[in-house]
């Protein structure tokens, strides 16, 4: 049932909220992620001009239903949380993706998804919208030739978001679905003139939020899409206070925002990834997404180990200590584990002054 409606939280952190593992690990225990991002497929039906993984080479490649269903379990066991679909590609081109949400839900962890929508319909709502802690449609543009130009796609596809997400919104309301429905812009020179006629456009089909976030320069990827945020910071925040109801929330991240613009990261060692994985299209276990492709620095294969025992073993135990030894200073700037790292840096070396003040 549908419960008192909340407010999204899209900037900072939760880990915070996860007491017992961040004390287990500051005791130096091992502790499960306690989320998870699975590629479940590095194919997709659009190509994007701001794609941070526009550099891969690997093949076309799917995660075996049968192994991923398996992982699925032994993560819920192991004591993983939430699971994302998304990454390489496009997760509504996975044929079994209605069963493993089904599955993975029912083994205990809560799913979400992130889509560019094209490919939901009725059936998919029907089939998946009711295991679904939240799914988000990544929409880029506000009108149909800036979405052709920048997805890379029929300008049709545009409307066809637009529909796709009234026919989810809808479907959540008849059947009283506690799924939250997000938006998200990318925002780049390409669009972020088009802010609000995007708003405009879905504020009242019956969207939660839209979430306004910068773009930000993956160190591999080959795209370059330079924005000087300051210079619409203002209009970002006026829209955003403008259009935020209590049912649509308009939510630019201005924090982050500072965070890329930001040339220097204030601790030296990136923590987070003791509570965050990544499962590649191929199966690969790896830290974060500037690890794709490198061998050296992934955990283990889920075709050759269960998550947990390549989360236990030696092979991850020393990429942990090789990535420490590199610090951060060529991470991505803004990443989503930068306000965990803030926290657990914090937590671990009690730099902070006056800590006790609270």
């Amino acid at each position: 049932m549908v419960t008192k409606k909340q407010k999204v939280q899209i900037e900072g952190h939760k880990l915070m909220y996860h007491v017992s593992e961040a004390s287990r690990w500051l005791n130096g225990e091992i502790v499960a992620p306690v989320y998870v991002e699975i590629g479940i497929t590095n194919s997709c039906n659009h190509k994007c001009i701001f794609c941070a993984l526009d550099y891969l080479k690997n093949k076309r490649a799917s995660i075996d239903k049968t192994v991923l269903i398996a992982t699925l379990k032994d993560m819920a066991e192991f004591g993983v949380k939430s699971i994302m679909f998304g990454g390489e590609g496009e997760p509504l081109l996975y044929p079994s993706l209605p069963e493993v949400i089904e599955k993975a839900k029912k083994f205990g962890i809560d799913v979400a998804i992130t889509t560019n929508g094209v490919l939901f319909n009725k059936e998919k709502a029907e089939l998946i919208l009711k295991d679904l802690s939240w799914i988000k449609f990544s929409i880029d543009a506000g009108t149909n030739e800036s979405y052709a130009k920048i997805h890379n796609c029929g300008e049709t596809d545009f409307d066809r978001v637009l529909e796709n997400l009234k026919v989810c919104s809808n479907y959540k309301k008849e059947n009283n679905l506690d799924c939250t429905i997000g938006c998200q812009m990318l925002l780049i020179p390409d669009n972020v003139k088009e802010v609000e006629e995007l708003i405009l456009k879905i504020k009242d089909l019956g969207v939660d939020y839209l979430v306004l976030k910068p773009y930000s320069q993956h160190p591999n990827s080959i795209n370059r899409m330079a924005l000087d945020i300051n210079e619409y910071d203002s209009m970002l925040t006026l829209l955003s206070k403008k259009y935020s109801k209590e049912d649509f929330q308009v939510i630019y991240r201005n924090i982050s925002a500072q965070e890329i613009e930001n040339k220097e990261i204030d601790y030296e060692k990136c923590y987070g990834i003791n509570f965050f994985a990544l499962i590649d299209a191929l199966g690969n276990v790896i830290p974060c997404n500037i690890f794709y492709e490198k061998k050296d620095q992934h955990y283990g294969n889920i075709y050759e180990n269960t998550f947990r025992e390549i989360w236990n073993s030696n092979k991850r135990k020393d990429v942990l200590k090789k990535i420490h030894a590199e610090g951060c200073s060529k991470c991505r700037k803004g990443c989503r584990l930068n306000f965990v790292n803030k926290y657990l840096d914090i937590l671990k070396n009690k730099n902070l002054e006056h800590i006790n003040f609270i």
